[in-house]
C-alpha cells in the first residue's frame, strides 16, 4: 500500500527563482519534486517501521503458510538443524527426540523474529512449484531487501560457494539486515552477504555505485524482489536492473502486488508453487 502522504505524478513544469551567490535560476519539474516527496515518504515510512520493531513475526505466524515460508522450506535453507529421525527408539533415545523436537520449536521461534520487520508478500524463492530454487554456488541478488530475510533465506541454499547482494534505499532496513545475518548466519553453511544502499529504479546509478564490492551487471544466476516493485516510481527502469544484474540464462523471481479493474467474469487464483491462471 501507498503511503497516505504520497501523491500523483504529474509530467507538468513549475519554474522555480533559487536564490544563490551568483542569482541563477534553474527549472525543475513538478514531476521531480512530486517524485522526491514521495520517495522520502516511502523511506520514512519504512524506516519507522522496523525502527518502532515492526509486526511482520504476526503475519509469519498467522499466514506464514500460505506465503511459503513452512518449517520444510526453512529446513532447505539451513535454517533449522537436520535431526535424526528415529526409526526405533529405545527410553533414552525417546528422550533425546523430544529434547531435539524442542530445540526445533525454539528454532522456529527464533527464525519468526527474523520476520518482525516483515512487509513483502509471498516467498519469491517458490516461485512455481520451487523449479527456480538457486543452486549452491549461485550469486542471487534480492532488489528491495528490507530487513534480509528473503536474502538470508537464499544465502542458505547457495552455501559458502555463493554469494548474496541485498539491494535497498531505506537505511535503517539495511542496519536490520546486517544485524539479522549476524544472528541468523553464525553456521557455515551461509554464502557471504553484501547489503548496498541504492535505488532499485535506477539501473545507471545502481550498477556503477556498487562496483567496489562486486555488484556489477551481469553477476547475477538468481534476481529476487517481494512486494517492493509497486512502489517503484518508475517500474520499466525497475525491471531494467534486474535484467542487467542476469548473467545469460538467469532467472528472475518477482513476488508483488498490483491493482487491476474488477472484472466479475474472471477468476484468479495462485497458491505458492502455482503460476496466476485466469
Amino acid at each position: 500500500l501507498l503511503p497516505a502522504s504520497a501523491v500523483a505524478l504529474t509530467p507538468l513544469t513549475l519554474r522555480l527563482a533559487v536564490s544563490t551567490s551568483n542569482l541563477n535560476s534553474y527549472t525543475m519539474s513538478k514531476y521531480d519534486i512530486e517524485k522526491r516527496r514521495y520517495i522520502d515518504a516511502v523511506k520514512n515510512a519504512y524506516g519507522s517501521y522496523v525502527e518502532r520493531g515492526g509486526d511482520g513475526n504476526e503475519v509469519l505466524k498467522l499466514r506464514g503458510e500460505t506465503l511459503g515460508y513452512t518449517e520444510s522450506f526453512f529446513r532447505a535453507c539451513n535454517m533449522v538443524s537436520m535431526l535424526t529421525d528415529y526409526a526405533e527408539e529405545t527410553e533414552e533415545e525417546a528422550k533425546t527426540t523430544n529434547n531435539d523436537d524442542k530445540q526445533i520449536q525454539l528454532q522456529l521461534q527464533s527464525i519468526q523474529k527474523l520476520f518482525v520487520a516483515f512487509c513483502g508478500s509471498g516467498c519469491p524463492l517458490r516461485i512455481d512449484g520451487d523449479k527456480h530454487l538457486p543452486k549452491e554456488g549461485d550469486v542471487v541478488v534480492d532488489l528491495g531487501c528490507g530487513a534480509g530475510h528473503d536474502s538470508i533465506l537464499a544465502g542458505g541454499m547457495v552455501g559458502l560457494t555463493g554469494r548474496v547482494f541485498g539491494v535497498d534505499f531505506t537505511q535503517a532496513m539495511l542496519d536490520q539486515s546486517q544485524q539479522n545475518v549476524d544472528i541468523y548466519t553464525k553456521e557455515t553453511m551461509f554464502a557471504p552477504f553484501t547489503f548496498c544502499r541504492g535505488s532499485i529504479d535506477d539501473p545507471s546509478e545502481l550498477l556503477t555505485s556498487h562496483g567496489n564490492v562486486g555488484l556489477k551487471e551481469g553477476i547475477a544466476n538468481v534476481v529476487i524482489s517481494n512486494g517492493v516493485f509497486n512502489l517503484c516510481t518508475n517500474k520499466s527502469l525497475a525491471f531494467q536492473s534486474a535484467f542487467d544484474l542476469l548473467k545469460p540464462g538467469g532467472k528472475f523471481l518477482l513476488n508483488d502486488v498490483c491493482v487491476v479493474e474488477e472484472n466479475p467474469a474472471v477468476t484468479i487464483s495462485c497458491t505458492i508453487g502455482d503460476e496466476a491462471t485466469s
